[in-house]
């Protein structure tokens, strides 16, 4: 699918409304965030339709961006409050009148779709940050939410699959691949914190010298579990190593009593929701990202950036990230031992640990430029 690419503003204003479901902080908000700041740059009119109130409505009211919450979209399904979001998001869309309709998370997308094809919006993007289908369900439940996806490809003018992984995974549905494109995310150069500054914020408690970390949402779908047998099964023969975690979720309640039975109290620390998390990673001696599924990874990106060695599971688009043993080390997902193993490779092997993070960097900095995700995106506008 050929994408034309614009380079500067367009020569008449256009409307850009985006539309997510969460208003957290996580790989898809920064996403939108980071869309919603350039196009606005470029000579955009642009408004965010998101769920509730969170960071991602905090920065973008920062940034001069409109804003309109509509509290009762959620990520799980609910008929009476779905019918109210689409009715809200249909009058947004009327009174806006956009000329483009982005919309990102599967629940988004399809009420985009949706609402953007009965309300004559121009243009329909769709931007595919994974699918729940690949997700632990019911077969029953993966079945459904299949076809709505196919529904939501469909009545798309287009869909931006986040890596070469996620455009494969719906390969099987039909009339899909001349909608479908992958554009890679993007990461620009941040700041990062003083490591001793970035550790008194993190965890100012722990006193090991080489820390493992990871910056995850709290659910299943992230390994985190995984990661915290593994790093038992790694302890007894590095006592100077703890494991950092950075998020907020579902599963902390149930992540504090495995670090409880696995005897890793002091030693793995949940430090919770973090703002401006990715300027901690200076903290970070090596970044695991242990996921069970994973569109792309964008914390992985960050990650390079910050020129940390890291270990990642095959899985997704991980691999487009993490090349084994050039720019990082790939184990098998759900297999404490495999991820122990690599965890433990890199904690012996300095050098070379040092080498993968600065190989990773370059590849960060060349392959997955804001730039070119932003005349990719723009160009389909």
């Amino acid at each position: 699918m050929e994408v034309t690419q614009f380079t500067s503003a367009p020569t008449a204003t256009k409307r850009i409304l985006y539309v997510i479901t969460k208003s957290n902080w996580g790989g898809a908000q920064r996403y939108v965030y980071d869309l919603a700041t350039a196009a606005k740059a470029r000579g955009y009119d642009v408004k965010v339709v998101s769920g509730r109130e969170g960071e991602l409505t905090d920065k973008l009211r920062e940034a001069g961006i409109a804003v309109s919450p509509l509290p009762s979209m959620q990520r799980d399904v609910h008929l009476a409050s779905d019918f109210q979001v689409f009715r809200d998001l249909s009058k947004i869309i009327r009174d806006f009148k956009p000329d483009v309709v982005h919309g990102n998370s599967s629940k988004a997308g399809a009420f985009v779709a949706l609402a953007g094809r009965l309300n004559g919006v121009h243009r329909i993007i769709f931007t595919a940050h994974g699918w729940a289908f690949n997700e632990g369900r019911p077969v029953w439940q993966k079945c459904i939410i299949g076809i709505v996806h196919y529904l939501t490809v469909i009545l798309s003018h287009a869909t931006i699959c986040n890596s070469e992984a996620t455009k494969r995974d719906i390969r099987w549905m039909p009339f899909v691949s001349s909608k479908t494109i992958v554009v890679h995310h993007g990461v620009k150069p941040f700041d990062l914190l003083r490591r001793e500054d970035a550790r008194r914020e993190l965890a100012p408690l722990l006193t090991a010298r080489t820390w493992i970390g990871v910056i995850a949402e709290l659910h299943p779908v992230k390994g985190l579990d995984v990661l915290i047998q593994a790093v038992e099964h790694v302890l007894p023969d590095y006592d100077d190593v703890a494991l950092v975690i950075i998020g907020e979720g579902d599963e902390r309640g149930y992540l504090e009593h495995l670090i409880k039975i696995e005897g890793l109290t002091g030693r793995a620390v949940l430090v919770g929701h973090i703002k401006n998390a990715p300027a901690h990673l200076s903290a970070f001696d090596l970044f695991v990202l242990p996921s069970r599924s994973e569109a792309l990874g964008y914390v992985l990106l960050e990650a390079g950036m910050a020129a940390l060695p890291a270990v990642g599971t095959r899985v997704g688009g991980i691999p487009e990230i993490l090349e084994d043993k050039v720019t990082g080390v790939l184990v098998k997902p759900n297999d404490a031992i495999a991820l122990t193993e690599g965890i433990e490779r890199l904690l012996k092997e300095t050098e070379w640990r040092k080498s993968l993070g600065e190989a990773l960097k370059q590849k960060v900095l060349t392959e997955f430029s804001p730039e070119k995700m932003h005349d990719a995106t723009f160009g389909l506008y």
